[in-house]
């Protein structure tokens, strides 16, 4: 494609101006010698681009002198000899201009293909108006923009400020793409991988080396019918040589893609299809590149160039300390060290780790103008992070705010020990797997998996929001029976979304209702129970390649075969609590500034219930004493204890509540 970049408008004006009077003496029989456009002109590139005869060149300078030349109405009325035609015709061109031929004005060739010029009426060829199209007239004139007939379906996108090394071999492999496709084949190209705005990024600076101008379209703004979606590729090609430039397509809907492949059937200039997977029936061999993972080297670079001066220590960062252990709730530190600690926990993409650090600068100068105490920059980074990578997850599962603690749970001391371990897992994965290269000897089953196995109100749950509060993450449950689907294949859909959303920030996944998916495993019957099996294997595999925690909860641990459990790192039993773990329980479950009035916890732990029943119990009969104006007694307990086990439908034995009134 030819390259205008940099010309003044008088340049192409001029050669414009040439052209038009010399079709003008054309046309008054004064002169029939041939002329020929300046080279750098913008109708010397459009001839040349478009494959323009002579004969067609002056065809269209004809019609742009109609608009231009104030005297060309009566130069054609007395050329035609007829003064109702005061316009360029083609049976006017046809008789004074050089080198004509009729195959000039076919639908098929560069004239009316590319909508350089339009007929009045179609009907009469040879005696209508032959008018010039006004993106080309103002192209000729050195004036370029975008069609407007184009402005609502597709966007300029700008490439990035900072791009990661980690993306130059495929905006590279994209650009040689475009620029030098293989022998019989389009210049195009598909992206996969990643997010869409990492794509559109890739596509911009890929565009940006090959020298052309990006734009985007999104897959559902494609025309539904095939006759209006061929004029749109007509005038995107167009456009595309014009500029030049490329165009990214973005992929969102598998029911789109008939419209995509149509598309790019009908256009032979650079295009690039943006998705999350490869598409298939594209009409394009090869072309096929995937968006690598930015590794912690490239995330920490990017966050340190992004917090500049607002980091502190940033220029001792050389990259050779290995990220230290953190505290509870976030890491601590303000420099390099608490970045790397980031970079360990959360994947995230360029664009976002750039957003992120430009908000935290504007924390840090507005903490220095309020004259307060000097922002924590590791943890407003930490919680930026966090702040990114939920929009997706949000829309998946149920987002847990971690407000627990430990104290808050009571388990027993083996317990306790496991879930320590457990979450030493988490928080040092990447030292041990990375730094001390664990992963390049073990290879597979890298993820941390746990179930936890007890009745309900056990702590269970509230056990994954304690591990995710210590680790200073999310806690996200998902309904396994929500996303179980009756239709083949649509389970591993739902539950791939999830993974690949949360492995931008390794949340803490708690999948609830595991028995939707899980049961004992036994041979295939029928091919119902082979799909299950199939669900169950990538569920588990899936667990095993995510980076952060997955915790799996069940009431039916015996109903899960011994190759299932051998899969699992950590089992933790949540036994149901005695009579002692009942009324530390309640002790705890009450908060001191309740007014009460000679509450006995060694009787209220005679209620045979769990955790969750105990917390429900104490809540209600907090609600009836505040509603009778008194302090909280045994009397409300028990109004509370007959309400709850009514809801588990149990009886409530007379001994356990004897003497609560």
């Amino acid at each position: 494609m030819t390259r205008r970049a940099g010309l003044p408008h008088g340049t192409h004006q001029a050669a414009l101006a040439g052209a038009i009077q010399a079709v003008l003496k054309r046309l008054d029989g004064s002169d029939t010698a041939a002329h020929a456009p300046a080279g750098d002109s913008a109708l010397a590139s459009l001839c040349t681009c478009f494959g323009l005869t002579p004969f067609e060149r002056d065809v269209l300078v004809l019609a742009a002198a109609a608009e231009l030349d104030p005297t060309m109405a009566a130069r054609c009325a007395d050329a035609s000899g007829d003064a109702r035609r005061p316009y360029p015709t083609l049976s006017l061109a046809l008789a004074t201009l050089g080198e004509p031929h009729w195959s000039a004005i076919t639908p098929v060739a560069p004239l009316r293909r590319w909508h350089l010029v339009e007929l009045d009426d179609e009907t009469s060829l040879t005696t209508t108006r032959l008018r010039a199209d006004e993106r080309i007239l103002h192209f000729l004139a050195g004036v370029p923009y975008l069609d407007p007939r184009l402005g609502g379906l597709v966007h300029r996108i700008e490439p990035p400020a900072d791009h990661p090394a980690a993306y130059k071999q495929v905006t590279a492999a994209l650009a040689a793409r475009w620029n030098w496709p293989p022998e019989g084949d389009r210049p195009h190209a598909e992206i996969t991988g990643g997010d869409p705005r990492t794509r559109r990024e890739i596509a911009a600076a890929a565009a940006a080396d090959a020298g052309l101008q990006p734009y985007a379209l999104r897959d559902a703004d494609l025309p539904a019918e095939a006759a209006e979606r061929e004029e749109l590729a007509r005038l995107w090609e167009r456009e595309a040589i014009l500029l030049p430039a490329v165009l990214l397509v973005e992929a969102s809907r598998p029911a789109h893609l008939n419209g995509i492949a149509g598309l790019l059937s009908s256009v032979a200039v650079p295009t690039v299809v943006s998705s999350d997977d490869p598409l298939p029936g594209l009409p394009f061999s090869g072309g096929r590149l995937t968006v690598p993972a930015l590794d912690r080297g490239e995330q920490l670079r990017l966050w340190v160039s992004g917090l500049g001066d607002a980091l502190p220590g940033a220029r001792a960062l050389d990259g050779t300390e290995a990220p230290p252990g953190t505290g509870a709730n976030a890491p601590p530190g303000t420099g390099p060290a608490a970045l790397r600690q980031l970079v360990a926990q959360f994947s995230l993409p360029a664009h976002v780790i750039r957003a992120a650090a430009a908000r935290v600068r504007q924390q840090v100068a507005q903490a220095a103008s309020d004259a307060g105490p000097a922002a924590d920059v590791g943890q407003l980074a930490w919680r930026g992070a966090l702040a990114e990578t939920r929009a997706e997850l949000d829309e998946l599962g149920q987002r847990v705010e971690p407000r627990a603690g430990w104290d808050d749970l009571v388990l027993p001391g083996p317990q306790r020990v496991v879930l320590d371990e457990l979450t030493a897992h988490v928080r040092q994965r990447a030292t041990v797997y990375e730094d001390w290269g664990f992963d390049r000897v073990l290879r597979r089953g890298l993820g941390v998996t746990a179930l936890f196995a007890g009745g309900s109100g056990t702590g269970k749950s509230l056990t994954g929001e304690v591990i995710a509060r210590e680790l200073g993450l999310d806690l996200f449950v998902i309904d396994l029976s929500q996303v179980v689907s009756k239709y083949i294949g649509e389970t591993e859909k739902h539950l791939r979304r999830v993974f690949d959303a949360a492995e931008r920030g390794g949340a803490v996944l708690l999948f609830d209702e595991a028995d939707a998916l899980f049961g004992k495993r036994s041979e295939v019957k029928d091919s119902h129970d082979r799909y299950a099996n199939i669900e169950v294997s990538y569920l588990l595999m899936r667990m095993e390649e995510y980076r952060g925690l997955a915790i799996l909860t069940t009431n039916m641990k015996k109903a899960l075969d011994q190759a299932f459990m051998r899969r699992l790192r950590f089992v933790v039993e949540f036994p149901f609590p005695g009579p002692k773990e009942r009324e530390e329980i309640w002790r705890r479950v009450i908060p001191a500034q309740v007014p009460a009035a000679d509450l006995d916890f060694s009787r209220l732990a005679q209620l045979t219930v769990a955790g969750g029943s105990i917390r429900n119990i104490a809540l209600a009969g907090a609600f009836l004493a505040a509603d009778e104006g008194a302090p909280l007694a045994m009397r409300h307990m028990l109004a509370a204890a007959r309400t709850e086990y009514l809801k588990m439908e149990r009886g409530l034995p007379p001994g356990e509540v004897a003497g609560w009134e």
